[in-house]
């Protein structure tokens, strides 16, 4: 029996269409955005989904553009993976809904949510990667991460200006020749309550409901600089399990939440800033889909080579980080 391998065949979004700018913000919450913190966030205006929108709805118009730039449909999929930290409910799963919104209930198409908060989309990559490489069931498996953690905000701290809304996709098919490559995924529980939305089964629903902060994203504690000590140490781990030169780099993604870390990592592992691209400017931080948004965009500015690689790292509160590499086969 041939080897079986794993590629990415396609990409989409959703960017929803309400552009908050700074000024808006001091409007809305009586709070001017630092200066300096733009500059080191390179985040310059947040996108906010409209009330009718959902994790669920921005998830599938991003899965429907996927599907329609692979030439695929809905039938053709055999796994729906939906990544988020910010999900329609706690139960049931995000990915139930978006199946009935792509039309999948018809085909009895599997599905289940991901939580890897926004480490999600490398953390789907390597789990569906080693589905379709290890289970002929799986030739086709639509991964979508969604973010809508406006809904999650006080609107009462600077630091609130970080987040936006938005969804990505990507579809990962069986090949004939090898696109993944290699994948590397790492975690460090002791993080756990630094940041995050503490609304669950820790506590008795009745003293949840007594604590107004509860059901809302809340920074406790400020993290120490993991991205800028581990991002490199992941890219060269999947570059050597590749066996992967930096000349056969075409773009290292990475998690949009500060553009400080991404230029520095970068001069770090030695590659031009060519080699690396950023949505944060246009479409804020939007967690779970920021690494598919971001790859989506590199695509259309012709950014991503054929042939060469692609490596994604991502970081999650929690907290999680990981990397994979690609060989861009499209």
């Amino acid at each position: 029996m041939p080897r079986r391998y794993a590629a990415i065949v396609s990409t989409g979004i959703y960017v929803p269409p309400i552009i908050m700018t700074p000024e808006d913000f001091e409007k809305k919450t009586g709070i001017r955005i630092d200066p300096g913190f733009i500059e080191r966030t390179g985040i310059r205006v947040k996108r906010i989904a409209p009330p009718n929108e959902t994790p669920a709805t921005m998830a599938a118009k991003a899965a429907k553009e996927a599907l329609e730039r692979a030439g695929l449909s809905i039938k053709d999929i055999d796994l729906i993976i939906v990544g988020t930290d910010t999900p329609e409910a706690i139960t049931p799963p995000t990915a139930a809904k978006v199946q009935v919104l792509l039309g999948g209930d018809k085909y009895d198409i599997p599905v289940f949510d991901f939580n890897a908060s926004c480490a999600n989309p490398v953390y789907m990559l390597e789990v569906g990667s080693a589905l379709i490489q290890g289970n002929q069931r799986y030739n086709n498996i639509l991964i979508i991460g969604t973010y809508a953690m406006t809904r999650f905000l006080r609107w009462k701290f600077m630091w609130e200006w970080i987040f936006s809304d938005g969804a990505g996709a990507v579809i990962l098919s069986v090949s004939d020749e090898p696109g993944y490559l290699a994948g590397k995924l790492r975690a460090d529980g002791k993080f756990w309550d630094y940041w995050g939305i503490y609304f669950g089964a820790l506590k008795p629903i009745d003293d949840v409901l007594k604590d107004p902060t509860a059901p809302y994203l809340d920074l406790r504690k400020v993290y120490p600089p993991v991205n800028d000590h581990y991002w490199p140490i992941l890219v060269r781990n999947v570059m050597d399990q590749a066996k992967i030169s930096k000349d056969e780099i075409t773009q290292v993604i990475f998690t949009q939440v500060r553009l400080r870390s991404i230029i520095k990592v970068m001069n770090t592992l030695g590659l031009p800033l060519e080699k690396t691209h950023w949505i944060m400017h246009k479409y804020g931080y939007t967690g779970s889909a920021c690494i598919f948004m971001a790859l989506h965009d590199a695509i259309e500015q012709g950014k991503v080579e054929r042939g060469k690689v692609v490596i994604l790292v991502a970081s999650g509160v929690g907290y999680q980080q990981g990397a994979v590499a690609f060989r861009w086969l499209k």
